[in-house]
């Protein structure tokens, strides 16, 4: 997005910079990945090292966010480290880093990670027990759902597919922080549907 070109059309154009309304529109909403490339241009214009520069240390941040992510669900230190150098050295990671327009695939994954480690969080002190003394000590758990709604919210800003962080979001509450079982969940289907037909 070119300097001349005001920075609203950011909020009614695609990822191409075609209107949302256009019939050939790719119909790609990405404005916070759009708005980084005009970051980019104002800084460096159209060389290339910048954007590629830029995606690097982008995909860098990912990788620490992603270890630290694993050490939380794992709570294994090497489980961790092997997965965040698997994550980093992965060929599929390849066109995200190297290739401008992968930038929107980093970033969706950044927000994706800071919006399950905010809910992580949120579920912590939900979960927590004790005396209202406690209670009182401990952090709010609100904020944390409020942050989860912001990253989840530039996730999908970023790339259309951020939003699924709400779905890995209910699947750790109910198998990481419940720990219901699939059996469990099918004897809850199961009652739930029985109880439905009778009460029709």
């Amino acid at each position: 997005m070119l300097p001349e070109t005001p920075l609203g059309n950011l909020f009614y154009n695609d990822f191409w910079g075609t209107p949302l309304t256009h019939s050939g529109s790719h119909k790609s909403y990405r404005p916070l990945c759009v708005l980084t490339f005009r970051l980019n241009y104002a800084l460096g214009g159209l060389d290339p090292m910048g954007y590629h520069l830029v995606n690097a240390i982008l995909h860098s941040i990912v990788t620490v966010l992603f270890t630290f992510t694993a050490k939380v669900l794992t709570k294994k230190k090497f489980t961790s480290l092997v997965a965040g150098l698997l994550f980093a050295s992965h060929p599929i990671h390849t066109e995200a880093v190297a290739g401008v327009v992968g930038r929107a695939d980093i970033l969706a994954c950044l927000f994706f990670l800071l919006a399950l480690l905010s809910y992580i969080r949120y579920c912590k002190y939900r979960d927590k027990h004790g005396t209202k003394d406690v209670q009182k000590m401990l952090p709010s758990r609100w904020p944390s759902l409020f942050m989860m709604a912001v990253f989840t919210t530039a996730s999908m800003l970023s790339k259309e597919q951020g939003v699924t962080v709400l779905a890995v979001c209910i699947m750790y509450d109910i198998f990481m922080q419940t720990k219901l079982t699939f059996g469990q969940l099918l004897h809850i289907y199961k009652v739930s549907f029985l109880n439905e037909i009778l009460l029709f």
